[in-house]
């Protein structure tokens, strides 16, 4: 069985394969600045971990989230009124 060109010119063809070579060169690129970003952010993020790490350890502070001493959680005020069981 033989492939039949259904009609298709030589321009369109090369037309085709450029336009799935952009589409996956632009993927490609659109993935790679992602890594990066990402592996950016993550770094920033450990050296805000360690810094405040660092800081809670110098400031005397013990607890398992570099805590502040005795100080309790305080939760949201949420708006009184309004229809019941919507937020807003």
């Amino acid at each position: 069985m033989t492939y039949q060109a259904r009609g298709r010119s030589i321009f369109e063809v090369v037309l085709a394969i450029c336009f799935v070579a952009f589409l996956v060169g632009f993927i490609t690129v659109l993935c790679i600045g992602n890594y990066f970003r990402a592996k950016r952010a993550q770094e920033r993020q450990r050296q805000r971990r360690e810094a405040k790490q660092g800081a809670a350890a110098s400031a005397g502070g013990g607890g398992m989230h570099g805590g502040k001493g005795g100080v309790d959680y305080e939760a949201p005020v949420l708006p009184q009124g309004g229809a019941p069981g919507r937020l807003l």
